[in-house]
């Protein structure tokens, strides 16, 4: 056989459908691949980075779309059991009640008014049980109840917190207040002891130096009559 045979190549679909085969054997062997690694095998197959970035954006999205859309549909579920439940406790005393009705009414005035009673009950059960098959709205009014519940807790926590601040301050004020009048008046009581000392010390010294003097007087005379 004479010459090189020709080199294979692929259609662009061939290419998807070998990288989509190679991604799912690998997945098999649960082996993960990260971004770089993503990167380098699509550049390998002629594939340029930002088309991967572009590619990886979307499919974030996709799955971003998708998780929520589940989160809705659960909490869609739930809010549906939820009226059912309510419903069900509705439709029960509704049996009941008009039950006893219907005793009372044809027992005492002739079967002529509980069919209104049943009818405009019945009305209002029938838009119940509406609710509770279609629980969009219920749960958008749901939510926004709680958002405003969460939002006047939020506002009476920050209150509370402000006014426990403005107690803080305000007593830390009044006990610097009280501190700085005790340290005043203490100063106050010290200044008046030094200068009632003062005064009991001069008066003592001034009635020493008259016993002095009337010391030395006696004694002049004294020295005089002899």
């Amino acid at each position: 056989m004479s010459g090189s045979e020709p080199r294979q190549t692929y259609s662009q679909q061939e290419v998807t459908e070998i990288l989509k085969r190679a991604l799912k054997q690998q997945s098999l062997r649960s082996e993960a691949l990260s971004h770089d690694q993503l990167v380098e095998m699509a550049k390998e197959v002629g594939i340029d980075q930002d088309a991967v970035e572009a590619a990886t954006a979307e499919l974030a999205q996709s799955r971003a779309d998708e998780l929520a859309r589940d989160t809705e549909a659960k909490e869609l579920a739930q809010e549906r059991v939820r009226l059912l439940g309510h419903f069900a406790g509705s439709l029960v005393t509704y049996l009941v009640v008009n039950a006893v009705l219907y005793f009372i009414d044809h027992k005492f005035t002739g079967g002529t008014w509980y069919y209104w009673v049943l009818l405009g009950w019945g009305i209002g059960l029938l838009l119940q049980f509406r609710q509770a098959l279609f629980p969009k709205r219920s749960l958008e009014h749901r939510k926004l109840r709680e958002w405003k519940r969460a939002q006047k807790l939020a506002r009476r926590a920050e209150r509370d917190e402000r006014r426990q601040k403005m107690i803080a301050a305000w007593s830390g004020g009044h006990q610097n207040m009280v501190n700085q009048g005790a340290r005043e008046f203490e100063q106050a009581v010290q200044a008046g002891v030094a200068a009632l000392l003062s005064v009991a010390a001069r008066k003592i010294s001034d009635h020493a130096e008259r016993q002095s003097n009337q010391f030395n007087q006696i004694n002049k005379r004294s020295s005089r009559r002899l």
